[in-house]
Formats: C-alpha cells, sequence, structure tokens
C-alpha cells in the first residue's frame, strides 16, 4: 500500500497525503513490528516519499527529537487534534517542542477517534490540554482563530486561495450568530473588545450558533 501510494504522489504533483503519525505507545510498538529496518515512525514514511510540504500527518503525541526536526527540515504538517487525543488516552500534545522546532501545526478534528467535526470545540480542548501540560503553549483568541482557519489552509497548500478575509481569496466563511436567551449571547452582549468575542465563541460556542455557511460565496447551509 505504501508503494503504490509513493507511486501516485511521483505521478500526480497536485495529490496530497494524509495519514497517522505517534498517536498511542501500542500504535508505535507495532509499526517498529512491522518495519524494523525504519529508525522511527516518521522513517517508514520517509522511506516511501510520503512526507513533504503536500504530507498532512495527524497526531505526533510522542515524536522522537529526530522526528521533529526530520518533519521540520522537509516541510511536512502536523494536525492537531485534542479530542482524539484526549478520548483515546493518547497523551498531550508537546506543541511546544514542534514551534520549537519548526514543525507546521494546525488545528484538525479526527471523528474516528474524537467528539465531533467542530472546530470551536477543538480550538477549546487544544487550550485545555495545553493548559495542564508542564510546557504548554498559551493559546489566545488569535492563536486559536488561527489554528482553525489559515494554519489549515498553510498545512494544505492552499493559503493563496482560502484560509483567512482578504481580498482575492475565496469567500469562505462561518456567519455566527448564538440563540436568544443563551449564556453566549449574553456573554457577547457585554464583549468590548474583538479578543473577547473570540474567547467566548471558542469557550462557549457550538453547531446551534452556526446559522450560514458560505463556500466561494455560495450558501451551503442556512439555519
Amino acid at each position: 500500500m505504501l508503494e503504490m501510494c509513493q507511486t501516485l504522489v511521483g505521478e500526480h504533483g497536485d495529490l496530497r497525503v494524509q495519514s497517522h503519525i505517534n498517536e498511542g505507545r501500542d500504535e508505535i510498538r507495532k509499526v517498529a513490528e512491522t518495519f524494523p529496518w525504519a529508525r522511527d515512525y516518521a522513517g517508514v514514511y520517509d522511506r516511501f516519499g510520503l512526507t513533504g510540504t503536500r504530507a498532512v500527518l495527524a497526531h505526533n503525541v510522542h515524536p522522537t527529537d529526530g522526528e521533529l526536526e526530520r518533519l521540520a527540515a522537509t516541510g511536512t504538517s502536523i494536525a492537531h487534534c485534542p479530542a482524539s487525543n484526549a478520548a483515546l488516552g493518547s497523551g498531550i500534545f508537546p506543541m511546544r517542542r514542534h514551534i520549537d522546532t519548526g514543525v507546521r501545526v494546525a488545528l484538525g478534528t479526527d471523528v474516528g477517534g474524537g467528539t465531533g467535526l467542530g472546530m470551536m470545540k477543538e480550538g477549546l480542548q487544544a487550550y485545555l490540554m495545553q493548559r495542564v501540560i508542564a510546557d504548554g503553549v498559551m493559546l489566545d483568541p488569535a492563536r486559536l482563530l488561527y489554528l482553525s482557519t489559515l494554519a489549515g489552509a498553510e498545512a494544505l497548500g492552499l493559503a493563496h486561495d482560502v484560509g483567512s478575509l482578504c481580498p482575492g481569496k475565496a469567500a469562505d466563511f462561518v456567519y455566527l450568530k448564538p440563540p436568544a436567551g443563551s449564556v453566549l449571547e449574553g456573554v457577547l452582549q457585554h464583549a468590548s473588545r474583538p479578543e473577547d468575542v473570540l474567547a467566548a465563541l471558542f469557550t462557549l460556542g457550538g453547531d446551534e450558533s452556526v446559522r450560514e455557511v458560505r463556500v466561494e460565496g455560495s450558501v451551503v447551509h442556512h439555519a
């Protein structure tokens, strides 16, 4: 299967690679048993040409220093899926080590092991987990917004088309308005700064607040 993926990537320059890496200890042991010639988990993907700027690998909760250095050098991105890490008891993502090494990180959802597809809930989970790890990164509202939007576009090589509200980019956005009488509505009515609004949305927002979704300006969902 890995050889077939290598062939497809080599034949089609616009293909992207997505897989998992270093999420759980048992998984890491199984990979080592299956590929005894590989120096580590990332070494398997290296061998088959599946790292690089077109690759996004989920989790990476238990990386070695060498793996982080190679992921940074190849431009491989990591999708941080904190709800999955918590639900499966995999551990806490070492975001500080990734940032310090220069590995690109974006926020993602893992519906198979996580608790849904909502990025606001995933952002809150990331914030909480970084608060309890010894060398955690302080994820302020602006950084949570970046990890949920532009960082993902950068990881996919699409930052020139999507990921932020800038001239020339696709009008992809979600319109949020909390239900009348909700706690979130009350908090937003008293928010005086943009960062307070963002903090409230990540802390208290959910599917019930999604009123409209647009893709390239066209409404694809309306509540």
